[in-house]
Protein backbone atom coordinates (compact mmCIF):
# COMPACT_ATOMS: atom_id res chain seq x y z
CA UNK A 1 0.00 0.00 0.00
CA UNK A 2 1.84 3.53 -1.12
CA UNK A 3 1.05 6.65 0.56
CA UNK A 4 -1.92 9.00 -0.63
CA UNK A 5 -0.49 12.63 -0.32
CA UNK A 6 -2.41 15.73 -1.77
CA UNK A 7 -1.28 19.36 -2.49
CA UNK A 8 -3.78 21.68 -0.62
CA UNK A 9 -5.76 22.45 -4.10
CA UNK A 10 -5.88 18.38 -4.99
CA UNK A 11 -7.41 17.76 -1.44
CA UNK A 12 -9.82 20.86 -2.26
CA UNK A 13 -10.60 18.93 -5.48
CA UNK A 14 -10.87 15.48 -4.05
CA UNK A 15 -13.56 17.09 -1.28
CA UNK A 16 -15.69 18.48 -4.22
CA UNK A 17 -15.69 15.22 -5.79
CA UNK A 18 -16.60 12.83 -2.72
CA UNK A 19 -19.19 15.51 -1.81
CA UNK A 20 -20.93 14.12 -4.92
CA UNK A 21 -20.33 11.31 -4.03
CA UNK A 22 -21.47 11.12 -0.54
CA UNK A 23 -24.72 13.65 -1.50
CA UNK A 24 -22.98 16.44 0.74
CA UNK A 25 -23.03 19.10 -2.46
CA UNK A 26 -25.47 21.45 -0.04
CA UNK A 27 -22.59 21.91 2.54
CA UNK A 28 -19.76 24.58 2.82
CA UNK A 29 -16.63 22.43 3.25
CA UNK A 30 -13.36 23.59 3.57
CA UNK A 31 -10.05 22.02 3.68
CA UNK A 32 -6.43 21.95 4.74
CA UNK A 33 -3.54 20.50 5.68
CA UNK A 34 -2.17 21.23 9.14
CA UNK A 35 0.98 20.85 11.33
CA UNK A 36 0.23 18.63 14.44
CA UNK A 37 0.47 21.40 16.53
CA UNK A 38 -2.20 23.16 14.91
CA UNK A 39 -4.76 20.42 15.34
CA UNK A 40 -7.47 20.39 17.71
CA UNK A 41 -7.05 17.08 18.68
CA UNK A 42 -3.79 14.98 19.70
CA UNK A 43 -2.98 11.71 17.73
CA UNK A 44 -5.50 12.07 14.44
CA UNK A 45 -5.28 11.92 11.02
CA UNK A 46 -7.91 14.46 10.69
CA UNK A 47 -10.27 16.16 12.40
CA UNK A 48 -13.88 17.83 11.30
CA UNK A 49 -15.61 20.90 12.65
CA UNK A 50 -18.90 21.08 11.63
CA UNK A 51 -21.88 23.32 12.08
CA UNK A 52 -25.31 22.23 11.39
CA UNK A 53 -27.23 25.11 11.42
CA UNK A 54 -25.19 26.79 8.34
CA UNK A 55 -24.58 23.74 6.59
CA UNK A 56 -20.72 24.09 6.55
CA UNK A 57 -17.67 22.16 7.69
CA UNK A 58 -14.16 22.66 8.21
CA UNK A 59 -12.44 19.30 7.59
CA UNK A 60 -8.31 19.58 9.15
CA UNK A 61 -5.80 16.93 7.45
CA UNK A 62 -2.55 16.08 9.09
CA UNK A 63 0.20 17.45 7.55
CA UNK A 64 3.00 14.40 6.01
CA UNK A 65 5.80 16.22 8.02
CA UNK A 66 4.10 15.32 11.14
CA UNK A 67 2.85 11.47 10.18
CA UNK A 68 5.04 8.84 11.83
CA UNK A 69 6.86 6.67 10.14
CA UNK A 70 6.38 4.03 12.71
CA UNK A 71 2.69 3.82 12.00
CA UNK A 72 1.59 0.43 10.69
CA UNK A 73 -0.21 2.14 7.39
CA UNK A 74 1.07 4.64 5.23
CA UNK A 75 -0.70 8.32 5.19
CA UNK A 76 -4.19 8.03 3.06
CA UNK A 77 -5.22 11.96 2.78
CA UNK A 78 -8.30 10.39 0.71
CA UNK A 79 -9.23 7.78 3.17
CA UNK A 80 -9.08 10.14 5.87
CA UNK A 81 -10.96 12.87 4.29
CA UNK A 82 -14.21 10.62 3.18
CA UNK A 83 -13.56 9.30 7.39
CA UNK A 84 -14.51 12.83 8.35
CA UNK A 85 -16.91 13.47 5.34
CA UNK A 86 -19.17 10.91 6.61
CA UNK A 87 -19.37 12.24 9.99
CA UNK A 88 -21.52 14.95 8.61
CA UNK A 89 -24.25 12.14 7.82
CA UNK A 90 -23.90 10.99 11.38
CA UNK A 91 -23.85 14.12 13.82
CA UNK A 92 -27.37 14.58 14.44
CA UNK A 93 -27.38 11.02 15.48
CA UNK A 94 -24.47 10.76 17.50
CA UNK A 95 -23.02 14.54 18.35
CA UNK A 96 -23.45 13.49 21.87
CA UNK A 97 -21.80 10.01 22.22
CA UNK A 98 -19.43 8.79 24.39
CA UNK A 99 -17.35 5.81 25.60
CA UNK A 100 -18.57 2.70 24.23
CA UNK A 101 -20.84 4.67 21.62
CA UNK A 102 -18.54 6.98 20.31
CA UNK A 103 -15.98 3.57 19.77
CA UNK A 104 -18.66 1.92 18.02
CA UNK A 105 -19.59 5.31 15.63
CA UNK A 106 -15.46 5.10 14.44
CA UNK A 107 -15.65 1.72 14.14
CA UNK A 108 -18.58 1.82 11.59
CA UNK A 109 -16.95 5.07 10.11
CA UNK A 110 -13.77 2.99 9.81
CA UNK A 111 -15.57 0.27 7.57
CA UNK A 112 -17.80 2.43 5.65
CA UNK A 113 -15.27 4.63 4.70
CA UNK A 114 -12.48 1.15 3.64
CA UNK A 115 -15.14 0.29 1.30
CA UNK A 116 -16.04 3.81 -0.37
CA UNK A 117 -12.52 3.77 -0.62
CA UNK A 118 -11.97 -0.04 -1.91
CA UNK A 119 -14.88 0.54 -4.68
CA UNK A 120 -13.80 4.31 -6.18
CA UNK A 121 -9.51 2.80 -6.63
CA UNK A 122 -11.28 -0.32 -8.13
CA UNK A 123 -13.33 1.45 -10.74
CA UNK A 124 -16.79 0.37 -9.02
CA UNK A 125 -18.53 -2.69 -8.28
CA UNK A 126 -17.84 -4.98 -10.52
CA UNK A 127 -14.52 -4.20 -11.78
CA UNK A 128 -11.57 -5.80 -10.27
CA UNK A 129 -13.02 -8.36 -7.80
CA UNK A 130 -10.91 -10.70 -8.19
CA UNK A 131 -8.58 -8.42 -6.55
CA UNK A 132 -10.75 -6.93 -3.46
CA UNK A 133 -11.01 -8.11 -0.09
CA UNK A 134 -15.11 -6.94 -0.35
CA UNK A 135 -16.49 -10.08 -1.34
Amino acid sequence: MEAVIYTKEKLRDKCAEWQKVLRLQDWDIKTSIERERDMKIANCNGVITINEEHRSATIRILDPLDYSPDEPYPQDMEKTLVHELLHIHLIPMTKDYEGHLAVAEEQAINMMTSGYIELARRGGETKNEKDSDLR
